[in-house]
């Protein structure tokens, strides 16, 4: 990091420049009461050491701030050095006396890149050197090349220089550096530099992974965060003159602009970036509409910074990213109420940035001193919300994984139990169905196919228990009038009496069925003897012979009973023809009785 060689130029040594030297050697009180420098001087901090002389008009020259009335005044009355927002420029005054036994090099660095110009005036005996520095000086033009203002001063053996600093800058007047050797500055510079490197080595780190999460899962909150994280790294860049010396070294006088236009822009990838990280739209629409108004507003802030003076851009960048961030810190503490994924880490990476950037305003305006903690506050608290954003994404994605992977077992399991029941349904539905083909639709009792499927299978568990089985053939006498008078839907009214009646006065394991018409067919199983069956069928005859009271009209139905024992020698089909061969019989002798085919004739 030389001196470059059109950044410090010496007026020439001639008597004019000599005797204007001269003036200022001897004008000013401080001189021969200079800073002693020699070999082993450690490293000074300028707060005490230099005088400082307001200049709001930014009007004066250097042989005015040389003379001896000049209204320099100690800086060991403030705090430090930070002036804060203030008008016009800042004079600085520094003498140095060498006691060394030799000629050294030393360097004054201002530790704040955002300075727009410095100027430095070395008067010696020699004549006047003028270099300059800041983020609007080109870097090849810089005194010396470093990302802060920094020059280089030579001091001869005995040799009395008188150093005047003229700071210029819209931003905030932050003058506190120190005094060093060359050697001392180039260890300080190195440790500065590594600092800077990590911290551009943790967001270049969490940048590329976050962007190859985007390419794998196609998450738009990645892509978001990592174009937010790319504006408000270039905003650092900025803040720390890493940008000035590394991405834009010939864009001098508009670095000085590259602050406020990606710090705003990095609010208002911000905003997009916590629409669909928070899911605003769907947890909280009235906010998300707020937030899409915050959109446009801070895009329209974006072009103002391109457009309006340096000074008023920083105030629009200042106000815009205090908006935003106390709004998205509201909108992050209204999520978390409504326990919106990722939300707690991500209102605790917004609050690491508003801690950075209250401290970091506060030690703008003056109001808190100037060091480590308040110099490198934005850089710290933003490098604490990316890695916690970071984290917040990654939480996000598991938790709303969690959450699809528990809503599709909930559709799974949905799916089986409907699948469940529609199977459950349709072997009701099927049972129905296989009711109905063997059920008459008219009494319920069981139909011809029922009543041959019932029937074989009762010879065949009477063959293998050698029980006795009889087959009831009922005849309904008297019901054909009935149905001439009254209609045929009186007449089926009937017939479903006479079927409740059946079911009433037989036993639970007889089967009743209906062939058709009026004739009716039993199948009694376990029958121990012929007289129990014919007590059975007399027992069903007299609850037939009952009076039927349907629609206020009172009608009596007999019946005719024929009964055919099986003995193992007939099949269903003979077995019905037996029974029905003697219901007939019933029938020719007199109606309204039982006829057995086991007893004679």
């Amino acid at each position: 990091m030389s001196a470059s060689p059109s950044s410090s130029r010496t007026l020439p040594v001639s008597l004019p420049s000599l005797l204007l030297a001269l003036c200022l050697l001897l004008a000013g009180p401080q001189a021969w009461a200079g800073l002693m420098l020699d070999e082993t001087t450690p490293p000074r901090n300028l707060h005490g050491l230099v005088d400082f002389l307001d200049d709001p008009q930014a009007d004066l020259s250097l042989l005015d701030v040389s003379r001896a009335n000049a209204p320099f005044r100690p800086s060991s009355e403030r705090r430090d050095l930070s002036f804060g927002y203030v008008p016009g420029v800042v004079w600085l005054r520094l003498p140095l006396q060498s006691s060394a036994a030799a000629t050294l090099s030393w360097r004054l660095e201002l530790n704040y890149a955002s300075l727009d110009e410095v100027r430095l005036y070395d008067v010696g005996a020699d004549g006047v050197r003028e270099s300059r520095s800041g983020d609007t000086v080109p870097y090849a033009q810089r005194s010396v090349g470093h990302r802060n203002p920094v020059f280089e001063i030579v001091l001869r053996p005995g040799e009395q220089r008188t150093l005047y600093l003229r700071a210029d800058s819209r931003g905030s007047m932050t003058l506190s550096g120190e005094l060093m050797s060359a050697h001392a500055f180039e260890q300080h510079s190195q440790k500065g530099y590594l600092v800077h490197a990590l911290y551009c080595g943790v967001l270049t780190a969490l940048g590329l992974y976050n962007l190859l999460l985007f390419l794998a899962l196609r998450e738009r909150p990645f892509l978001n965060y990592v174009l937010f994280m790319f504006a408000f790294a270039v905003s650092v860049l900025s803040l720390n003159g890493l940008g000035a010396q590394y991405l834009w070294p010939h864009a001098a006088p508009w670095s000085n602009r590259m602050l406020p236009v990606s710090l705003t822009l990095a609010a208002l990838l911000a905003v997009v970036f916590a629409r669909s990280f928070l899911d605003t739209r769907q947890w909280l629409p009235r906010w998300d509409r707020v937030l899409q108004v915050l959109c446009g507003a801070t895009l329209l802030a974006v072009l103002a910074t391109l457009l309006l003076p340096v000074q008023t851009a920083l105030q629009t960048m200042s106000l815009t990213g205090l908006i935003v961030t106390l709004t998205l810190l509201l909108t992050s503490f209204v999520c978390v109420g409504y326990r919106v994924p990722g939300a707690r880490l991500f209102a605790l990476a917004w609050l690491m940035l508003l801690s950075g950037a209250v401290l970091l305003a506060l030690r703008n305006f003056a109001l808190i001193p100037s060091n480590f903690i308040t110099l490198y506050a934005m850089q710290i608290g933003s490098g604490l919300e990316m890695i916690l954003l970071s984290f917040a994404l990654a939480a996000r994605f598991n938790e709303l994984k969690r959450q699809r992977e528990a809503a599709l077992q909930l559709n799974e399991q949905i799916l089986a139990k409907r699948v469940t029941e529609r199977t459950l349904a349709l072997e009701l539905a099927n049972q129905r169905l296989s009711e109905l083909a063997l059920q008459d639709p008219l009494t319920g009792l069981a139909n011809r196919t029922a009543l041959q499927q019932h029937l074989e299978q009762a010879i065949a568990r009477s063959q293998r228990r050698n029980e006795l089985l009889a087959v009831m053939l009922i005849d309904l006498d008297g019901f054909k009038p009935v149905n001439d008078q009254y209609g045929h839907g009186f007449g089926d009214q009937v017939l479903a009496e006479v079927a409740r009646r059946l079911r009433h006065y037989l036993r639970d394991a007889d089967l009743p069925a209906r062939l058709g018409g009026d004739e009716f067919v039993v199948i009694c199983e376990n029958v121990q003897t012929a007289a129990d069956a014919r007590d059975l069928a007399k027992r069903v005859l007299e609850g037939l012979d009952t009076p039927i009271y349907l629609e206020e009209r009172a009608v009596r139905v007999g019946a005719s009973i024929g009964i055919a024992l099986y003995h193992g020698e007939d099949d269903a089909t003979a077995l019905i023809r037996r029974a029905d061969a003697a219901m007939y019989r019933a029938k020719a002798t007199g109606r309204n009785r039982v006829h057995l085919t086991a007893e004679p004739d």
